[in-house]
């Protein structure tokens, strides 16, 4: 489906090349992409080593000088190569991130619902005026670079087996690449995600995010190891405690609230199901925490954090002024102030790309739209005053 979809892209098939990277496929996956087709398609096989390690060899396969990356359950739009192409015609420094809308097979289940408007609600953010970057919007299933932008960082890092996108989105915002989303490059996802491979990946997730607070302990902050469960129920924090102290007894808690899952389900107690699935996900991410560990406790992991560059630019000198002096700091944090009013409050953030000048009218407009009428509100009135009809 993806390279028949591929073979009628808008862009000229001539200089499309496809490497298929059969990654330990047993299925006939390598014959199957072996038929005709308009465009250049090459087909590599190898041992199961990982999405990463697959996705290095196809680039160092390829020839081009920009490079896509799609997962297999794509179904590229006509226009999604034209769309990777257009995003890179004047900055080489660009990452794009491409659209991928669930296509959900017909499920109406909650689970399949959830998955959906989670991936959607990703996108919504992702497309906000002003979008902070970071290193979690790389999505590898549909995204562009250089070539050479993806040699000078390393690629993808091989011995991961999950956040692999992440960590190289760390690396790239690190190395002063521009992220963007560019919807115009779309392709649906054909989510066949279910509930046991759903649980399976969190506990992947969780051994993953303890290489990366080890490998990156700038991260520990906004890692879900140092946050505290206040979405999770009482039974949710018991659960992740034993997900460290007894996961054996944890294994049995958490097949116990599996069952119940159905039965919530069943007698259309949404909210209550939505509670427990939470419950649910938070345990086998620690269990997947309590493995990486091995023994080890989570402040073994722990580091101060790094001083963060802050500025303090005053709104009352005009928004453009405004923004030219945070892209002459590029800050970690800003404090917005309008007078002696403190506007908002822009924390570090981690893996986030710098403040730049055009995050801010998008800041002004959405979260921090309140104080900053109330910081014009007075200025207004001084520089119109009422006439008196007198």
């Amino acid at each position: 489906r993806t390279l028949t979809a591929l073979s009628t892209q808008s862009y000229p098939l001539t200089s499309i090349q496809v490497i298929v990277v059969a990654d330990g496929c047993s299925d006939g996956t390598a014959a199957l992409a072996e038929g005709r087709w308009p465009m250049d398609v090459r087909i590599i096989e190898q041992a199961s080593q990982g999405a990463a390690a697959a996705r290095n060899r196809g680039a160092a396969a390829g020839t081009g000088l920009l490079l896509i990356f799609l997962d297999d359950d794509m179904d590229p739009s006509p226009g999604l190569v034209a769309a990777h192409a257009g995003a890179h015609a004047e900055d080489t420094a660009t990452v794009a991130i491409g659209y991928l809308p669930p296509h959900l097979q017909g499920r109406r289940d909650l689970f399949a619902t959830m998955l959906g408007a989670w991936w959607e609600a990703m996108f919504e953010r992702m497309a906000a005026p002003g979008h902070r970057f970071a290193y979690t919007d790389l999505l590898s299933g549909n995204f562009s670079l250089s070539r050479s932008l993806f040699t000078r960082v390393g690629g993808f890092d091989g011995t991961l087996r999950c956040h692999e996108d992440y960590e190289l989105g760390l690396r790239l915002i690190t190395a002063g690449a521009r992220l963007r989303f560019v919807p115009e490059a779309a392709g649906w996802h054909h989510e066949h995600t279910m509930l046991v491979r759903a649980l399976q990946r969190k506990r992947d997730e969780g051994r993953a995010d303890v290489t990366l607070a080890r490998r990156y302990p700038r991260l520990i902050s906004v890692l879900p190891l140092a946050a505290f469960p206040r979405h999770l129920t009482l039974r949710g924090r018991i659960l992740r405690r034993v997900a460290l102290a007894s996961p054996a007894s944890g294994d049995l808690m958490a097949a116990g609230c599996r069952s119940m899952l159905t039965v919530l389900e069943r007698a259309r107690l949404r909210a209550r199901w939505r509670r427990l699935l939470d419950d649910l996900l938070s345990y086998w991410c620690w269990r997947g925490v309590g493995e990486a560990l091995s023994g080890d406790s989570l402040d073994t992991i722990r580091r101060s954090k790094p001083p963060a560059d802050s500025c303090d630019p005053a709104l009352r000198i005009g928004l453009e002024a405004a923004m030219q002096a945070l892209d002459e700091i590029h800050p970690d944090a800003v404090r917005l102030r309008w007078g002696e009013l403190t506007v908002g409050i822009i924390e570090p953030h981690p893996g986030a790309e710098r403040l730049q000048g055009r995050h801010l009218p998008g800041l002004l407009g959405g979260r921090f739209a309140g104080p900053f009428a109330a910081g014009l509100a007075p200025a207004h009135a001084l520089e119109n005053p009422p006439v008196s009809k007198h």
